[in-house]
């Protein structure tokens, strides 16, 4: 097959999550004999320094840039009043569908392609009129829906906070229906996000696709052995889940652990940390190490991840690559959603400060009990979450679209 690949900016770095998903999953489709093309729409001038990188990886048979152009303020103001939120997308970049149309009609036809993949809410809808040139898959992942949802269940909201997460989840329930109720197929990253994408417009038909994980990239030698008391949070900190974990790990649980291990400390690793994380580096035993070049060092250091996830959609991406690298992983069940079950079975916590705290001190203090654990966690990642599984998932689908769908007419 020729794929069309479309999505907002640029997926590179390899180290943000969505751009984890693309990039293993088409490397794979790739080698696997598929003419994979990327269509980029440029939102931010700086996302063109990353092309020679990603060119340099070699998935993509071409990369094709598109520039998006400046919101326009009535759109913007319908948004902002709650009108008819995918109209009102199209509306902050009127007659933009229009010039993805012609440019994916000109692709087409050059590149002789099959079908394509759609990726990120703002694309979803950018893109509809291209999908009457191409069957077309979107991936909505995990839902910004369910996201904002949850973050409405949070009591630390100020009233204003409330009111804008309110919004919010109104405009993505509008943004992914839309999705849903124009394309053929969708998927989504967990059961959770598809329950309730399916929910949302019940005659969608939703796939689950769990990420994978790297195997090769996240592997810990033999003879690597943790600093006794490490534990580690790691993830983009300027992501709000990630950001309201680290400050409960360090202020809630970290003080809780260190009064029945008095060694236990903590590592905050990950890009763009906000200043309330920087702020946490004064906390007795926590360190703010910020963006580092290889996780897997700082991992293998560590007796454990601590990642008390308090809301949050989709996969947990550093749960698969702890459990990848033999280190045992304390959580909420926020984080188990999306895993496989064998996987979810190995995860440690609960709900409470107390249970997290509880099953942090048991693995601080059993490092046989915590090494049995990782082992279990790597074998399952091997069985269960692999990429060339989703690899292969997503290539039946897409060849299903192939075989099956007419591009609708206008």
């Amino acid at each position: 097959m020729n794929v069309l690949v479309v999505y907002r900016g640029l997926p590179w770095p390899i180290t943000e999550g969505y751009h984890l998903r693309i990039l293993h999953i088409f490397r794979r489709l790739a080698a696997d004999g598929h003419q994979v093309h990327l269509l980029s729409l440029i939102h931010q001038k700086e996302q063109r320094e990353s092309l020679s990188d990603l060119v340099a990886e070699g998935i993509f048979s071409s990369t094709h840039l598109v520039e998006m152009p400046s919101r326009k303020l009535c759109g913007r103001l319908r948004t902002n009043l709650g009108f008819d939120p995918a109209q009102s997308l199209l509306a902050e970049y009127p007659r933009f569908s229009e010039t993805i149309r012609r440019t994916v009609r000109e692709l087409k036809a050059s590149l002789d392609l099959n079908v394509a993949f759609v990726f990120d809410p703002w694309v979803e809808i950018l893109f509809c009129d291209a999908r009457l040139e191409l069957p077309s898959l979107v991936d909505i992942c995990d839902s910004r829906s369910l996201y904002y949802e949850r973050r409405l269940e949070s009591n630390q909201l100020s009233f204003l906070e409330r009111q804008r997460v309110k919004q919010l989840l109104t405009r993505f329930r509008g943004i992914e229906g839309f999705a849903l109720a124009n394309y053929p197929m969708a998927t989504a990253v967990s059961s959770e996000d598809a329950e309730y994408l399916r929910a949302l417009w019940p005659s969608a038909r939703v796939e689950v696709i769990p990420n994978g994980v790297d195997l090769d990239q996240f592997c810990v030698a033999s003879e690597a052995k943790p600093v006794p008391g490490r534990m580690i949070l790691f993830g983009n900190m300027d992501f709000l889940p990630n950001v309201d974990a680290a400050i409960c790990a360090a202020k809630d649980l970290l003080p809780a652990i260190q009064k029945h291990v008095r060694e236990a400390h903590l590592v905050l690793v990950g890009t763009n940390p906000l200043p309330e994380v920087v702020a946490l580096d004064s906390l007795q035993g926590v360190e703010v190490v910020g963006a580092v070049d290889n996780l897997v060092p700082w991992i293998a250091s560590s007796q454990l991840l601590l990642a008390p996830m308090r809301f949050g959609a989709g996969i947990k991406n550093k749960v698969l690559e702890t459990f990848a690298c033999e280190r045992p992983v304390v959580t909420t069940p926020r984080a188990s959603g999306a895993l496989h079950p064998e996987a979810a079975d190995l995860l440690r916590g609960g709900e409470t400060n107390q249970e997290l705290v509880q099953a942090a001190c048991a693995l601080l203090r059993d490092s046989e009990g915590a090494r049995h654990l990782g082992e279990l966690g790597r074998k399952v990642m091997r069985r269960r979450h692999s990429w060339g599984a989703a690899a292969a998932r997503y290539g039946e689908l897409l060849a299903e679209l192939v075989s099956t769908t007419e591009c609708p007419r206008e």
